[in-house]
């Protein structure tokens, strides 16, 4: 019993109850026999010796696992060859009181104490019972009878030891027996058969001289120095594996058991299911509330990941990105498998008093891919899929669906994301700035989208004016707010700067690597170009002007028209879409104005953003 906890439940003290029952008349027993035939003085001193071995020995355990809850105690050498040397009694009362002396000395709980002891007691008793039955006595002259004789009593004692304290750890746990037992056993039984050859050899030595003993001390301090040494490069291999953070295993044991799954799999023609997950916008998290709290979210994602998946499965493998292993799953059952998570994570409370919510992308062995490589690449890329269609939800890996990026693809994407992000807070601050705007810029994104798509462009020229329609106005941000805001008509030299903002948008977003911003660096240059000409900064004509700026020309002056300025009063939809179309062969693209018309302007300017 190693849970420190005093609280026990009924059927556990029961047990207890029965565990003195039994031992209190063994140990009665015990104290009548040596009573009856009191010890010599070699006797005494021999017992006495051994039992201060023992009781050392339970000082100093020996750890078996890497979390140290499991030990093994050298005193059974002791107690083995205190038993054969002289009596039953003398063990059973050298394993009581040694034990209970630790137990005291340790401030262990009264019912543990009294446990402890009894199992140690009945132990040493059954430990005697070979030799009962077989009416066998020990002889340093028959080594074959006293090693047999030896290795029967300590099975005997290992196995009493064993039944009685995983019965215990059950009652109070709640594990299975057998559970209990096979770790008992996997975890106990090496030890005690090397503790077993020491006790028939401990008994040999005693047996031929007594100042032999002193030869123990090496294969005593051999084993011990074993046990520890293979405690700690457990612990060391523990540590080496698992996220010091969450306590799931870490990428280097997501790679090699993803590596020895796959092996299995292949040799057995069985499926294996792989999950990425990603925390959203778990850098806001950090940003806003703390690393602290950041990494109490982590821990709680990794608790609820261990409760529903178990130790084995569950992976942190980077910063907020965490992975499972999922034997024997095809794709379905491992999107079933996630979508318990999403309704945990929806059900749990977390420090920042905020959902958290992650995105998953889900492949299997062998029908999405191959090999490892291939299988990560795949799950990668549904997860980038639900990543970039709005977070929250699981991707399950489709050829039609997902597409898989080259790194170099992945890069420009990042950068392209961090270009955007950048500028989309540069925009925030323009419109912030031009208070009688408002949001100018989001309103002109939503409109030539619309244009775009009543044109007929294919998707991706759609994605492009969407964007460009966004970051239009990006170079007012260095236009001095006493000229953007000036409450009247503007003079030459003011507008002069005014006109600069086009060139200064073009160069924030110049010696980018992705298209999509090579066309927005041409729309914020080109937007204020005019079909006829007499446009700016570098006075454009017709089809010279790229299309996706003719678009936004004709977006950006509606919505500015429909908004009060300094300079003039708001006009309504109508008045502003009549503006429009007269300006249609000279200021604006007819075909562009053609589209706009068709979209129906005063629905968008009531409010519409389904266009």
């Amino acid at each position: 019993m190693t849970n420190s906890s005093h609280t026990y439940p009924p059927r556990l003290l029961r047990f207890v109850a029965i565990m003195l029952a039994v031992t209190i008349p063994v140990a009665v027993g015990a104290v009548l026999q040596i009573a009856s035939t009191p010890p010599d003085a070699g006797t005494a001193v021999g017992v006495a010796l051994f039992f201060v071995a023992a009781l050392a020995a339970e000082y100093k355990p020996v750890p078996l696992d890497e979390q140290g809850g499991r030990t093994v105690s050298l005193a059974f050498v002791f107690l083995l060859s205190t038993q054969f040397l002289f009596g039953w009694q003398y063990a059973v009362l050298g394993a009581i009181v040694s034990m209970v002396i630790v137990q005291v000395h340790n401030r262990a709980p009264a019912v543990r104490t009294m446990f402890n002891g009894a199992s140690s007691g009945l132990s040493a008793f059954v430990s005697a019972g070979p030799g009962f039955i077989l009416g066998w006595t020990v002889s340093p002259h028959h080594a074959g009878a006293l090693t047999a004789l030896v290795f029967m009593g300590g099975a005997a004692y290992v196995v009493t030891n064993v039944i009685t304290v995983a019965t215990a750890v059950s009652l109070y746990t709640g594990i299975s027996m057998r559970e209990m037992l096979e770790d008992y056993v996997r975890h106990s039984g090496p030890a005690f058969a090397i503790m077993a050859f020491i006790a028939a050899l401990a008994t040999s030595l005693w047996m031929i001289n007594p100042r032999l003993e002193l030869l123990l001390a090496g294969p005593l301090f051999a084993l011990a120095l074993y046990q520890r040494y293979a405690y700690r490069s457990v612990v060391a291999t523990r540590d080496a594996e698992t996220d010091a953070l969450t306590g799931l295993r870490n990428h280097r044991s997501f790679q090699t058991d993803l590596r020895e799954a796959l092996a299995l799999g292949a040799s057995t023609r069985s499926l294996m299911g792989l999950v990425l997950i990603d925390i959203d916008n778990f850098k806001s998290i950090n940003d806003r509330f703390g690393h602290q709290v950041g990494d109490d979210v982590l821990i709680a994602l990794a608790r609820l990941m261990r409760e529903e998946y178990g130790e084995a499965q569950a992976y942190r493998i980077g910063g907020e990105e965490f992975a499972l292993l999922l034997p024997d799953d095809g794709e379905q059952e491992a999107y079933t498998a996630v979508e318990r998570l999403h309704a945990r994570l929806w059900q749990t409370n977390f420090p920042h008093a905020e959902p958290v919510t992650v995105s998953a992308g889900i492949a299997s062995y062998p029908s999405s891919a191959g090999d490892r490589d291939q299988l990560l690449r795949v799950a990668d890329g549904a997860l980038y899929w639900a990543k970039n269609h709005g977070k929250n939800r699981s991707c399950v890996y489709s050829p039609t669906v997902v597409r898989i990026y080259t790194p170099d693809e992945l890069a420009e994407s990042a950068e392209r994301h961090a270009r955007l992000k950048a500028a989309e807070g540069l925009i925030r601050v323009v419109d912030a700035k031009d208070t009688y705007a408002g949001a100018h810029s989001q309103s002109v994104s939503r409109l030539v989208e619309g244009i775009a798509r009543a044109m007929g462009l294919d998707e991706e020229t759609v994605e492009q004016v969407r964007l460009a329609g966004l970051l239009h106005d990006l170079g007012k941000i260095a236009i001095p707010d006493s000229i953007l805001l000036k409450p009247g008509p503007l003079a030459p030299e003011e507008f002069a700067v005014i006109q600069t903002h086009a060139v200064l948008g073009a160069r924030v977003l110049s010696d980018s690597r992705s298209d999509i911003f090579e066309v927005a660096e041409q729309v914020v240059r080109s937007h204020h170009e005019r079909w006829d000409g007499g446009g700016y900064p570098d006075g454009l004509r017709g089809d010279a002007i790229p299309v996706v700026a003719r678009v936004v020309h004709v977006a950006d002056v509606f919505d500015v028209l429909l908004h009060e300025r300094p300079y003039k009063e708001a006009w309504t939809a109508g008045q502003a879409a009549a503006e429009i179309r007269a300006g249609a062969g000279t200021h604006f693209d007819p075909e562009v104005v053609e589209a706009f018309v068709a979209l129906g302007p005063e629905r968008w300017a009531a409010g519409s953003e389904s266009i």
